[in-house]
């Protein structure tokens, strides 16, 4: 179901702009959310979280920005909105976790904080499922714990997937091609920088330098 932007999902919209430097200030009532940087306007978000903008605004990666982290808090507001209570042993009731989806013996589940941020867990039921165990916790990495969760129902084959040392194996290994294969065909080199994007976007918190380093001799930098 889709749901209009809450309170809730305006404070720590709010929050979190915030700390990416926007200003979040209250619009009207179809177009409760209207987002600033440095003064000038970056965009406006109607009532179900969609996104309008100027046409001719040059604010094209501040727009991607907000307009993606609205995408997944929204989500992650309209998952726990529709998901009904977990009743298991061993959790408390005021704790508000909701069962999102189960399969097998996992389960993902998902609570609100009291600073309104969705966070989400794993777990495996018991044998009686009366309670739940081997609890894996990812706050609010919704895609992290979607992929624990398929892991621990069985739903991929772990050996599937890489590892994040074997992305940046994999990531380093087409660095080192690139910048030492001078005979590299221009089809291999746009299918090296793909796999490279592919990870970058895999791992958005490591920086990777794709630029061709200064050749060096023993003494440093060589000159022209």
């Amino acid at each position: 179901m889709d749901h209009t932007i809450t309170p809730e999902l305006t404070a720590a919209f709010t929050r979190r702009a915030a700390a990416l430097g926007f200003d979040i200030l209250p619009g009207t009532d179809e177009m409760p959310l209207w987002a600033e940087k440095a003064g000038q306007e970056v965009c406006r978000f109607d009532k179900t979280g969609g996104m309008l903008y100027f046409s001719d605004s040059s604010l094209i990666e501040e727009r991607n920005q907000l307009n993606t982290l609205m995408k997944s808090m929204k989500q992650a507001h309209d998952l726990y909105a529709d998901a009904k209570p977990l009743k298991v042993d061993g959790l408390d009731r005021e704790d508000g976790f909701r069962l999102i989806s189960e399969f097998g013996a996992a389960l993902l589940a998902a609570k609100m904080t009291k600073d309104h941020e969705i966070r989400f867990t794993t777990w495996e039921y018991t044998y009686d499922r009366a309670g739940v165990m081997w609890g894996h916790y990812y706050e609010t990495n919704y895609e992290g714990a979607k992929r624990d969760f398929a892991l621990r129902a069985g739903l991929i084959d772990e050996n599937q997937l890489f590892t994040k040392e074997e992305l940046v194996a994999l990531h380093d290994a087409c660095v080192f091609r690139g910048r030492n294969d001078d005979e590299i065909s221009y089809e291999d080199d746009k299918k090296l920088q793909a796999v490279m994007e592919k990870v970058e976007e895999n791992i958005p918190d490591l920086i990777f330098d794709r630029e061709q380093p200064e050749q060096e001799d023993s003494h440093g930098i060589q000159p022209d």
